[in-house]
């Protein structure tokens, strides 16, 4: 996760890799459900500086933090502690 520097960094596997024309497509396993919900919070961080970024024209009139807050709005439900868990559990039902 770039937009977090390069100490980011969070235990797992690769669980499944798909080739693409530009490159690969991977998902990853983590060790535990802890593991797995800081790296979905530091997903969300970057999610949220992409959606600014994409609003950049916007950004002086809104502010970030008001970007931040219509991200975390529209988002939030697929970051919830709820999701997070689903997530880890499902792999282990299939």
């Amino acid at each position: 996760m770039p937009s977090l520097g390069e100490n980011a960094c969070y235990l797992g596997y690769v669980a499944w890799c798909l080739r693409r024309k530009k490159g690969y497509l991977v998902g990853i396993a983590f060790i535990d459900e802890q593991t797995l919900f800081c790296a979905r919070m530091g997903e969300q961080v970057c999610q949220m500086a992409r959606y600014c970024r994409l609003h950049e024209p916007q950004t002086e009139q809104q502010g970030v933090e008001t970007l931040a807050l219509e991200w975390v709005q529209q988002h939030a439900d697929e970051f919830s502690h709820d999701t997070v868990r689903q997530a880890f559990i499902q792999p282990a039902l299939d």
